[in-house]
């Protein structure tokens, strides 16, 4: 049993010096090679011409390989969770195989990054940031093409980039195919390499995470591109934090469950090649207990970072059955597309009443207090874009940032490029979010400061757009 430690504490400094040396030798070896750095990279995506590290001449893997094995990450599905599992356990174990061959621990397991514990955690941790090994050598771990002032040790992350909340409290890990409501792992689908519709976690942390260490604009580091990303080695702590997140959400809340459909437990299968080079199928189903003995791993905390429990209505909902919960319905929408940029941008969306009838199926129904989704729908952009905040309601004429009460939410961009590309297997249609404003809505219901008729939604970045071009192409309001 392998046990993954938050890189801060002291105890994992051991495990990242091994990191460091299985990097190294990983980074030797050539592309076409399985357990090389560049080939696992390629495994969540490689972009021919777009590769920074590519050599005149040198052999790529056949087209048939790159086809089969290259390319693969899940996003904007509810298989982002399970599919990046399975890529982190194979890679756990092909580096797992390079510390023994140096002579390291048999039990090695990689570190992860707790971002979320306190604001000295939001630093890049040390050993990723020097140039230098302390014998000299070139450190394997630093990468020159992060956002500035990320390797300089300086505060990059904001505390919105690292909140936790709306993913842990997300009742669903599901997002049901008629859309409009929110999930925790993402949307019912089938393989899909680059989704638009985010699930809550798929957003944040993992998406606001990449893109602050990444930045934004023409020098855009590696950590804010599908096909760079991995080639950052703090790309894989990143996502063993969000692995271990999983684990936080299913112990948190004895209501908090993965899906048990056959659609998602067995019916996609993802192939790996593992340390032997040879090839591995696993499904969702064989990833779900980590210390099983096909896993083998366990985290040395998943503790609950949030002590007190949902609230009495939130409660209610989370307890009623799935069958049960009425559709979402919409209830408003704009009606045309709008750009963002660096100054705030508000949106108004004309809104009707949600239909009481649609409630009064069941007294359950009829007494649990309606969800409310806001949703921010086709956001393209062909340039790396900052995070813009969210808020409601907000008095015309009034900046955002004097009614931080009226926030409601933090749009990730990380993806927003390879989402608004047109492909074979996607349209090319932009990002789709889902925030969950219930709390927000029963606030100002009681004050009677929500119009039924008429909802203000403003964006601000949270950052200057340098120059990015973001489109929005359509707001839309649900009760579910």
């Amino acid at each position: 049993m392998r046990t993954r430690l938050n890189v801060f504490e002291p105890g994992a400094a051991e495990a990242v010096k091994w990191y460091a040396l299985a990097v190294r030798s990983m980074q030797s070896k050539p592309i076409a090679e399985p357990t090389s750095w560049r080939y696992q990279a390629a495994i969540h995506e490689y972009l021919d011409g777009s590769d920074p590290l590519a050599i005149e001449g040198e052999a790529l893997p056949s087209t048939q390989e790159q086809d089969r094995f290259w390319n693969q990450c899940q996003h904007g599905s509810w298989y982002f969770l399970p599919w990046h599992r399975m890529y982190l356990l194979h890679f756990e174990r092909i580096v797992a195989a390079e510390v023994l061959k140096q002579k390291g621990p048999a039990d090695w397991a990689l570190p992860y990054w707790n971002y979320g514990k306190n604001e000295s955690s939001r630093l890049l941790p040390p050993a990723f940031r020097a140039p230098k090994m302390p014998d000299g050598s070139n450190n394997p771990l630093f990468v020159a093409q992060r956002r500035e002032g990320v390797n300089a040790g300086n505060q990059f992350a904001q505390a919105r980039d690292v909140n936790m909340r709306p993913a842990l409290f997300e009742p669903d890990f599901e997002i049901p195919s008629v859309g409009g409501t929110s999930g925790f792992g993402g949307p019912i689908t089938e393989f899909e390499h680059g989704g638009s519709v985010a699930g809550t976690l798929d957003a944040l942390p993992h998406g606001s995470m990449h893109v602050a260490v990444g930045g934004t604009g023409p020098r855009a580091g590696w950590m804010s591109s599908f096909n760079t990303a991995a080639l950052d080695p703090i790309f894989w702590l990143h996502h063993a934090n969000i692995d271990r997140l999983w684990e936080v959400w299913l112990k948190r809340d004895a209501s908090h469950t993965n899906p048990n459909t056959n659609d998602w437990l067995r019916s996609v299968a993802f192939e790996f090649k593992d340390a032997l080079g040879k090839i591995v199928s696993m499904t969702p189903a064989d990833v779900l207990d980590t210390s099983a003995a096909t896993l083998s791993y366990v985290y040395d905390d998943t503790s609950d970072p949030f002590a007190e429990a949902p609230a009495a209505a939130a409660a209610a909902r989370m307890a009623m059955p799935k069958k049960q919960r009425p559709e979402a319905e919409m209830v408003g929408a704009t009606s045309q597309p709008f750009d963002l940029g660096d100054t705030p941008t508000h949106a108004v969306v004309p809104t009707v009443q949600p239909q009481v009838a649609a409630r009064t199926g069941t007294a359950a129904m009829a007494n649990t207090p309606p969800r409310v989704f806001l949703n921010i729908e086709n956001i393209s952009s062909a340039s790396i874009a900052p995070a813009y905040d969210v808020y409601v309601n907000v008095p015309d004429g009034a900046h955002p940032k004097r009614h931080e009460d009226l926030f409601v939410g933090r749009l990730s961009m990380f993806g927003i490029v390879e989402a608004s590309r047109p492909s074979q297997r996607h349209p090319g249609s932009g990002l789709h979010y889902v925030l969950d404003v219930t709390d927000i809505y029963e606030r100002l219901s009681k004050l009677s400061a929500w119009d039924p008729s008429r909802l203000r939604v403003s964006f601000l970045p949270a950052e200057p757009t340098g120059g990015a071009k973001i489109q929005v192409g359509r707001v839309s309001l649900y009760f579910g």
